[in-house]
């Protein structure tokens, strides 16, 4: 059944042949037991062990130095031409009092590299500058270098790079570089398992089942998944019959993105119209470094991309000083993908916690840190994803986006009724 001979009101693709065979693809994915025991987004139990693991030549990979000279030279750092294991030092997730914890450093011959990596959480304040200083003055002053490390290379924010509480004038802005999952990672983990041994089976499975989860985290896909699905999709076979259809292709493409963010659009417009209703709450325009949620934002998750934003609600009448300035927030970021929860804002500026989070702590999902009262993550949506069960396709339906909305104002009207203890 030729496409372009049908309607153009997209019935035709829907009583196509092409249609029925891409609704009964299946591509089964072989087991990854990563998957199994850790979030494809954990990098402080899964990301930052894997690598620092596979840099330390002393680790029981048994590929001694071969992952960490790769390395550095993926990041255009000297390798020296006398290079032996026992003069290595790495370590993860390094606590250094009054600095922070940092992921990744690696100590060799006088040199020392840092790496901050930040593959979904947000930016901490003057989180850069802080390692800066560990480099400078703990580690080595002479010899360090900084790295950025997240999925695209991007840059890290200004509340990173920002000077530590104390020493905004006597400060040394961090001297980062950026490398990025996607290409610098991605590519190291490729040319690592080109040089395992068929006979070191129990490395290379890992390494390869550890590449899946970087491809699925930077939104990439084997080649050979990509033409088990291709094959069975009978796709090529029509397009070659008729190329002319590639054109109605593309158009029916960029239409279900453009879907994906009005159902994301539709999501937030619905909770926000609701919460109008309550008294407590006093819409306000988003306040220094907070995107307000819009067109932009949805188009860009549809897009694949992961871009932030926010819509905020003042909560009155509370009397208690330390709440005072207390705003409920909704919020679509990389970190928490969509999510709901309590900051404090004073004239604009996102300040830090004065009060302890745990009276929030009877809430299922409730997390605090040093940033915000409590928030929850809305697991039954993935913002990212159309299709599957938490993905967006589903809110096309009523019903269903009625009862993602309720879950989302359960979640408001708890926070509500807590606070209006203080009230």
């Amino acid at each position: 059944m030729k496409l372009s001979t049908c309607d153009k009101d997209g019935d035709w693709f829907w009583k196509s042949e092409l249609c029925e065979r891409l609704r009964a693809v299946q591509c089964q994915e072989p087991a990854n037991l990563l998957s199994l025991l850790f979030s494809a987004h954990d990098e402080v139990r899964l990301h930052t062990p894997m690598i620092g693991w596979l840099l330390d030549p002393s680790g029981d990979h048994g590929l001694g130095m071969e992952p960490l000279t790769r390395f550095l030279t993926k990041l255009g750092v000297p390798v020296p031409d006398h290079f032996a294991s026992l003069s290595v030092n790495v370590w993860r997730e390094r606590y250094f009092p009054g600095y922070g914890r940092v992921d990744l450093i690696i100590e060799y011959q006088g040199r020392a590299i840092v790496i901050e990596n930040k593959l979904y959480a947000a930016d901490q304040e003057a989180q850069l500058s802080r390692y800066q200083q560990v480099l400078d003055e703990l580690i080595c002053p002479e010899s360090g270098s900084l790295y950025y490390l997240t999925i695209d290379g991007s840059e890290p924010s200004d509340v990173s790079c920002a000077a530590p509480e104390g020493l905004q004038g006597d400060h040394r802005a961090p001297d980062y570089h950026c490398i990025s999952y996607r290409s610098d990672i991605l590519g190291w983990l490729v040319e690592l398992i080109s040089e395992v041994s068929e006979d070191n089976s129990r490395v290379r499975d890992s390494l390869e089942q550890y590449l899946e989860i970087v491809m699925e985290v930077t939104g990439m896909h084997s080649r050979r998944d990509a033409m088990e699905e291709l094959n069975q999709s009978g796709l090529m076979g029509h397009i070659k019959q008729n190329p002319e259809d590639a054109a109605v292709l593309a158009r029916l493409t960029r239409s279900v993105r453009f879907l994906h963010a009005r159902l994301l659009e539709d999501l937030v417009n619905a909770v926000q119209e609701r919460l109008k209703s309550e008294l407590s709450l006093e819409s306000v325009e988003n306040v220094a470094r907070k995107d307000r949620l819009g067109w932009g934002v949805y188009e860009a998750w549809a897009s694949g991309k992961t871009a932030k934003g926010t819509i905020l609600f003042r909560v009155q009448s509370i009397s208690d000083p330390a709440l005072q300035n207390v705003h409920l927030v909704i919020g679509l970021d990389a970190a928490d993908m969509f999510w709901v929860g309590l900051g404090h804002f004073v004239d604009g500026e996102h300040q830090g916690n004065v009060v302890s989070g745990e009276r929030f702590g009877g809430i299922p999902g409730h997390n605090s840190n040093q940033w915000w009262l409590s928030w929850v993550t809305i697991s039954e949506l993935d913002p990212a994803a159309f299709d599957g069960a938490d993905g967006v396709g589903r809110l096309a339906v009523d019903q269903n986006l009625a009862e993602l909305v309720e879950r989302v104002l359960g979640i408001c009207r708890q926070y509500l009724a807590i606070l209006a203890k203080e009230a």
